[in-house]
């Protein structure tokens, strides 16, 4: 993915994640600068975003969810200088997660009994908190669901 250098995205330093995070945020310290401008546009925030990558024509194509049951999907170019498009989309039956919320906004809660989140702080080099990635877990109790430290 060519980024232009005058749109180089912040130094994030991303958390120690759980093992299998082998998922879309491996890509977020490359594409966090169309991230944030996909999220900004959402007309229904707070919006997390659920999945990220590139399409198959070179876009950028970013999945988000709203806290009101929304679903859109994202596209923008690769170098970030366009304005993103949003698309409505019906919501999948399974999320591919993690859920990356961007602060202000404070990460999700489970609407399902029986699963929790594990909520990981992203950072740029400063240490200046930028986000929350979330990770879904299952358990019987989520108020004892933890907040890792990076």
């Amino acid at each position: 993915m060519a980024e232009s250098p005058d749109r180089q995205p912040p130094a994030i330093v991303m958390p120690d994640r759980p093992m299998m995070a082998d998922d879309w945020s491996d890509g977020l310290p490359v594409i966090y600068n169309q991230v944030a401008g996909c999220l900004n546009a959402d007309p229904s925030p707070p919006a997390r975003v659920v999945d990220a990558g590139q399409g198959n024509d070179g876009q950028i194509v970013i999945d988000m969810m709203g806290d009101s049951g929304t679903y859109f999907r994202c596209q923008t170019d690769p170098a970030g200088k366009s304005k993103p498009v949003l698309f409505r989309q019906e919501m999948p039956a399974n999320l591919p997660g993690p859920v990356y919320t961007a602060t202000p906004y404070p990460p999700p809660k489970s609407p399902q009994a029986g699963i929790c989140y594990e909520h990981y702080p992203v950072t740029d080099h400063t240490g200046w908190q930028l986000g929350w990635l979330s990770y879904a877990r299952e358990g019987d109790n989520c108020s004892t669901a933890s907040i890792a430290k990076p």
